[in-house]
Parts: C-alpha cells; sequence; structure tokens
C-alpha cells in the first residue's frame, strides 16, 4: 500500500503549521541535486517527474514532455523546467507541501531522514516515516497538545502551539493572555513573512516597516496588526505585571482571537508566490 493523502485531522493541524521560506529553500535544494545529471534528457525526465508529482497535489495539468525526431528536447523545454522546479516547494500551501514531499519520499526521489532533518531544524511539528515492510510512507503530526510549551525568547516559536495558548487563554477567562499570545503571534507570522535572519531577534515594531513592504495584507489590517502589538506592551497583565485589572473584556477577546487566525490563514495564502506564465 501507498501514501494515500493526508486525513481530515492532520490537514485541520496543519492550517495553523508555518514552514519557513529557509527550510522551502532547503528542500529546493534538495531537489535540484536529485534532478541533476550530466546528461541532459535524463536531468530534464528527472525534473519532469519532480514536476508533476507537485503538479498533481496542486491540481495543475500535468506537462507532457515530447522530444524532437531525434530523441532531443528543445532548450525551451529545458528552460521551462528548470524555472518550474524552483517553484516546487515555494507554491504551495503546507499541507499541499506535506502531501507533495510524502509523494516524493513514496517514489524514492527524496530521502526521508533528510527531509526530517529539515523540517526539524526549522521547529516543525511533523515527520515523515517509511515503513520498509509495507513499503508505505506514513505522516505524524504531533497534536498540538504534545507540542512542547515555547518560550517568547525563542527565535522561532510555533505559531501553532500560539494559537493554542492563546484559545486556551480565552477559555480560562484570561482576556489579557489572549492578547498577548495574538500579539506573538502577529510577531511571528511577520518575521516569517520578512524573511531575513536579521530580524529574528528584533522586536515587531522595529521592523514593522519592513514588513508592511513585504506583506500583501490590505493596509488597514495591517495598522490594526501594529496596534494590537503595541497594546500588549501596555495593557496590565498582556506585557507586564501590574497591580491594575486589565482593560480588555471577553467580547473583545472572542474577536481578537478569531481576527488573528483569520489574518494568519490569510497572510499566509497571499504570500504564496505569483507566477508570470
Amino acid at each position: 500500500m501507498s501514501f494515500m493523502g493526508l486525513n481530515q485531522i492532520d490537514v485541520e493541524r496543519l492550517q495553523y503549521e508555518v514552514i519557513s521560506n529557509e527550510a522551502r529553500l532547503k528542500l529546493t535544494r534538495l531537489i535540484r541535486n536529485y534532478s541533476n545529471d550530466e546528461d541532459n534528457n535524463m536531468q530534464i525526465l528527472r525534473q519532469n517527474r519532480f514536476i508533476n508529482i507537485a503538479n498533481n497535489v496542486l491540481g495543475k495539468p500535468i506537462y507532457v514532455l515530447e522530444p524532437d525526431d531525434a530523441g532531443y528536447y528543445d532548450p525551451v523545454e529545458h528552460a521551462w523546467h528548470l524555472g518550474e522546479i524552483e517553484l516546487i516547494m515555494r507554491l504551495p500551501s503546507t499541507a499541499e507541501l506535506v502531501e507533495i514531499l510524502a509523494d516524493l519520499i513514496q517514489e524514492r526521489l527524496l530521502d526521508v531522514d533528510i527531509i526530517n532533518e529539515v523540517l526539524i531544524s526549522d521547529g516543525s511539528s511533523l515527520e515523515f516515516e517509511l515503513n520498509n515492510y509495507s513499503d508505505t510512507v506514513f505522516v505524524h503530526v504531533v497534536p498540538i497538545e504534545q507540542i512542547d510549551e515555547v518560550d517568547d525568547s525563542q527565535e522561532h516559536p510555533n505559531i501553532r502551539k500560539l494559537i493554542r495558548r492563546m484559545e486556551n487563554a480565552l477559555s480560562d477567562e484570561d482576556y489579557a493572555g489572549v492578547l498577548h499570545a495574538s500579539a506573538s503571534v502577529f510577531e511571528t507570522l511577520a518575521k516569517d513573512i520578512f524573511g531575513l535572519p536579521s530580524v529574528e531577534n528584533q522586536t515587531l515594531a522595529s521592523f514593522f516597516d519592513g514588513y508592511r513592504n513585504r506583506s500583501n495584507l490590505p493596509e488597514s489590517v495591517l495598522d490594526y496588526i501594529l496596534e494590537i502589538y503595541k497594546r500588549r506592551n501596555v495593557e496590565p497583565l498582556a506585557g507586564h505585571g501590574s497591580t491594575l485589572p486589565p482593560s480588555i473584556e471577553r467580547e473583545e477577546a472572542i474577536m481578537l482571537s478569531e481576527m488573528t487566525k483569520t489574518f494568519v490563514r490569510l497572510e499566509r495564502k497571499l504570500a504564496m508566490p505569483q507566477v508570470n506564465k
């Protein structure tokens, strides 16, 4: 039996999972390496295999290679495939990327151990397993309850865990905690979109102009995000200890929680690169 796709539970678990641009670049480099060959014909055939496996998951048309009468491929074909190879790991959503990787591992086009190393170094909560007896790939998505609690001082706190923290705070009627977790989500998301190591140890306010230039969110939404981040730093019990009661109330905390999750999904979807055909 072979990999048959993610189940609905794992798809839901992955909706807030972020695989960073750095990890996607490493995966792209692996695909370049595995598809390279001194024989140009063999190289384009390997590239075509990678591209079509990804296309199947993404619901894109399958690209059928057609050689000339001598059995070779036009230089335009080679150029097209070189460009498409660079997009395999950039275009998909997280769930789509996981399914593509599983299919590539299943077909023995990528090494499962190397893929897991990339994901572990990225702080991901998912792992692939290739069962050599059944010849089947399994995807293990760690339930959010089992992810180690994050420390806000870490460079790459997991957005899934931060959102769970926000939901727990709401359930506990800790509305200042909802504000704190929401601001942490926005800061983490902005660093991922910004995509440069230089901002990892900076506050969101210090690089927000750069994030604004890179984000595809509406200006009004970005203004709201910055307002939430700034409010965390002054709201009692949200960003610091205080003898004063917090001003944020239940209705506002509920709205903030739902808007935070919506903005994460929207930012990730809008961040997918647009390609000129």
